[in-house]
C-alpha cells in the first residue's frame, strides 16, 4: 500500500508530475518525451548554474545540451513497521545511457501530498551516481521493461541535515 496521499497514485505518474514541474520551473531544460529518449526527460537549453532550490553536485555549471534524468523519491517510506528514507529507483540501461553521453541526474525529494511538494533538489553527475551505484545492481524478474536495476537512499546523495520538511524548494529561492 502506497503512502502516496495525492491524486497521483503510482511512482510513474508521480515522477511524470515532477517531471513537467521542473521543466517548467527550470528555464534552462527543455523536455524531451519517451519518443525521442526513454533514457533522459530533459536537455539543457542554455547554461545552467546552481542556485540556492538547486545546489550541483561535483560540478559547477551544465552546458547546452546536456542530457538530464529527473528521479524523484518521496522524503519516507513505509518498510514494514517502521519508516525509511526514500530512494532513487534507477534502470541500468538508461543509466548507461546517460552515463555513456555525460548526461546528469536531477534529483528531487518530495512528500507524498498533492502537489508533490519538493524538499529537496540537486544535480549530480551520472558518473558520481555510477560510483554510489556499484554493488547495489539486482536482476529484475518477470516481464518488466528492465531487466536491471539499484536503489540509491536519497541521503547518499543529499545531506540530511540540510532537508527540512516544513521548508519546501520555492521557499528557498
Amino acid at each position: 500500500m502506497s503512502s502516496r496521499t495525492s491524486e497521483l497514485e503510482s511512482s510513474k505518474a508521480s515522477g511524470d508530475f515532477l517531471e513537467g514541474e521542473i521543466v517548467q520551473t527550470i528555464d534552462a531544460l527543455e523536455y524531451v518525451g519517451d519518443r525521442t529518449a526513454t533514457w533522459h526527460d530533459a536537455t539543457t537549453t542554455a547554461v545552467l548554474e546552481p542556485d540556492r532550490s538547486l545546489p550541483f553536485y561535483g560540478i559547477v555549471l551544465l552546458e547546452s545540451e546536456t542530457p538530464v534524468e529527473i528521479k524523484g523519491c518521496q522524503i519516507e517510506t513505509s518498510n514494514g513497521d517502521r519508516s525509511a528514507r526514500g530512494r532513487f529507483y534507477v534502470k541500468r540501461s538508461a543509466h548507461d545511457q546517460l552515463l555513456e553521453a555525460g548526461g546528469m541526474y536531477l534529483l528531487v525529494v518530495y512528500l507524498p501530498r498533492p502537489g508533490l511538494p519538493q524538499v529537496a533538489r540537486a544535480i549530480v553527475p551520472a558518473t558520481l551516481v555510477d560510483e554510489l551505484l556499484a554493488d547495489r545492481w539486482y536482476d529484475v524478474g518477470g516481464s518488466r521493461s528492465e531487466q536491471e536495476v539499484a536503489k540509491l537512499a536519497w541521503s547518499h546523495v543529499i545531506d540530511p541535515a540540510g532537508v527540512d520538511p516544513s521548508v519546501t524548494v520555492g521557499d528557498r529561492l
